[in-house]
């Protein structure tokens, strides 16, 4: 029996690790059904499908998609689309469009505020990859205004900080029929994270998310058999994943989550 990890990053967008290396951790841990699900930006796939394959992982096409629901920030993963859709690759590089505008909007406040943050860096940091704030806290670090990437967020990029700037947001209905025109399926990202995580995850589901992640770091053994039972009760399933950032995180986290290939059915049907 397989097993997978359905959600890890890499340095496409809020990640440290290169593609290749989270393939080579991941199969360090024996999980050979793999998705790399950066936020807004499927360019890790292409990179590394053929090094997966000659690795015996299977790579899972997924990306991560920034929702808004009744004015909460909802995360919805989404797997084994057609990659090469041309309607999913213009909307994808018209967000991260939008996501670069707002990180250098972020860097100008930081600016006015008195910190020296340059904008190139922040770039570099990106490294082409969809641009977002956690390269401009990583920036912060780097130029001593702050302990950590968490003091980052805490004192200046925060919901409610002086330098946070709103950000665009797929709807809910937008991002599923965009995910399930291209063949795919979509699952709510880390529930627990929500507030009333109970009642939005039905809700999200209710709204046509295909399943929940019920296996990640944050969701604990009992959450996890209640978020089971809401899926079942609407005929849905549920997904897995480390939400591996690398370094980025106090505790990297690739290998502590395995999901049973059973229960992941109708993404490898669609493979």
């Amino acid at each position: 029996m397989r097993v997978a990890d359905l959600h890890t990053h890499t340095y496409h967008s809020d990640g440290t690790r290169s593609p290749k290396e989270v393939v080579d951790v991941a199969k360090s841990h024996g999980i050979e059904l793999l998705a790399i699900s950066d936020h807004d930006n499927i360019a890790a796939y292409f990179e590394i499908k053929a090094y997966a394959d000659s690795q015996r992982v299977t790579l899972i096409p997924a990306i991560e998609l920034s929702c808004g629901y009744e004015g909460i920030d909802v995360h919805v993963l989404a797997y084994a689309f057609d990659p090469h859709d041309e309607q999913l690759a213009a909307r994808l590089q018209q967000f991260r469009e939008t996501r670069q505008h707002r990180g250098m909007r972020m860097v100008e406040r930081l600016r006015t505020l008195g910190l020296n943050i340059r904008a190139s860096r922040v770039e570099e940091l990106a490294a082409g990859g969809a641009l977002g704030r956690p390269h401009v806290a990583r920036a912060l670090v780097e130029a001593g205004y702050v302990a950590d990437v968490s003091a980052a967020f805490d004192q200046f990029l925060g919901t409610g900080k002086p330098a946070y700037i709103e950000k665009e947001r797929f709807r809910i209905d937008e991002a599923v029929a965009l995910i399930k025109r291209c063949g795919g399926v979509t699952s709510v990202a880390h529930p627990t994270l929500y507030p009333n995580w109970e009642t939005l995850t039905a809700a999200v589901l209710d709204a046509g998310v295909d399943a929940v992640e019920a296996f990640h770091p944050e969701v604990p053994a009992k959450s996890r058999e209640r978020l089971r039972n809401i899926a079942k009760f609407r005929n849905k399933f549920v997904t897995g994943g480390s939400d591996d950032h690398g370094s980025v995180k106090k505790v990297e986290t690739l290998g502590t989550v395995k999901v049973p290939e059973e229960l992941i059915g109708p993404i490898l049907e669609r493979l």
